[in-house]
């Protein structure tokens, strides 16, 4: 796992991830999209060789196909009719816009399976504190829900099939009784452990004055350059995009791809705001293979 994007201040990360999900869902224009969902695949490949991105890559893309699909079927706006399907007009701009609103759509997906590799719950909890502990707490205990539920699921039906319980022969009535009892044990051991943890952290005075963070982040050197590299960049995707400079028409009739000195200047920023992370990841695995092939 390269760590060069994932080791910034929490701050730069998260204002990072912010910016690049409200331009994939404010923009619409084709090449925007492409280079989000480049730039987003090449991170999710540095972060940890992209294992975290196929365990959902194919729901992501059934959930595109099916918009791409459906749009048109559904929706027949546009001036341009390629033909009839069930005494529907199908549009080029329907297809079009489906065609785009799933990319963006998959972006959105795929940023986030990228924002979980980077802004652990540890960050989260970190940035969040100071501005309200009690959603953040809240917040980080749901997020270790799911998986901590899962894991203790594991363990419990390891347990009962090693004493002869859960048997794949056994009749349904039987496996609904066991399946019964595994989860009945499975609530009363989360439930006990809550009651432990909600007597300790009383017991530690949480809650009684300002929380401390265990982890100490602090701006270095690279952060502030970063900082800046974003802000600039940053505030000019945004600008441009509130004043329409990279705006598609899609309906009612589909805008060809014009190009001005004022989009090419928002493109770039655009692009070099969204290769920040490959960029800073790329760089350090070129050195570390440059170390390794002097030893």
């Amino acid at each position: 796992m390269i760590h060069g994007f994932s080791t910034l201040h929490p701050r730069l990360g998260f204002a990072y991830f912010a910016v690049l999900l409200l331009s994939c869902m404010m923009f619409n224009h084709p090449v925007y999209l492409v280079i989000a969902l480049v730039g987003i695949l090449v991170l999710n490949l540095f972060l940890d060789g992209g294992r975290a991105l196929k365990k959902g890559i194919k729901g992501y893309l059934i959930i595109a196909v099916v918009i791409f699909l459906m749009n048109p079927l559904f929706s027949s706006r546009g001036a341009t009719i390629l033909g009839y399907m069930f005494d529907r007009p199908i549009t080029l701009e329907s297809i079009t816009y489906g065609a785009l609103f799933a990319l963006s759509l998959l972006n959105i997906l795929l940023a986030f399976v990228a924002y979980n590799l980077v802004i652990t719950p540890e960050k989260l909890l970190y940035l969040l504190t100071p501005i309200a502990p009690q959603t953040a707490f809240v917040i980080t205990v749901t997020l270790r829900f799911v998986p901590l539920l899962t894991r203790r699921l594991k363990q419990i039906m390891t347990v009962q099939r090693a004493l002869g319980y859960l048997h794949p022969g056994a009749n349904k009535r039987q496996l609904m009784r066991e399946g019964m009892e595994t989860l009945h044990t499975l609530i009363t051991w989360s439930l006990e452990e809550a009651l432990q943890t909600a007597s300790s952290m009383r017991a530690r005075g949480y809650g009684i004055g300002k929380r401390t963070s265990a982890i100490s982040y602090r701006m270095d050197r690279r952060d502030i350059l970063v900082s800046w590299i974003m802000v600039v960049t940053g505030a000019n995707i945004m600008i441009g995009g509130l004043f329409g400079v990279n705006k598609y028409q899609v309906y009612p009739r589909l805008q060809p791809l014009e190009w001005s000195p004022q989009l090419w200047l928002h493109l770039l920023c655009y692009l070099i705001f969204v290769f920040i992370p490959v960029v800073m990841n790329g760089k350090e695995e070129l050195l570390w293979r440059t170390i390794r092939s002097k030893m």
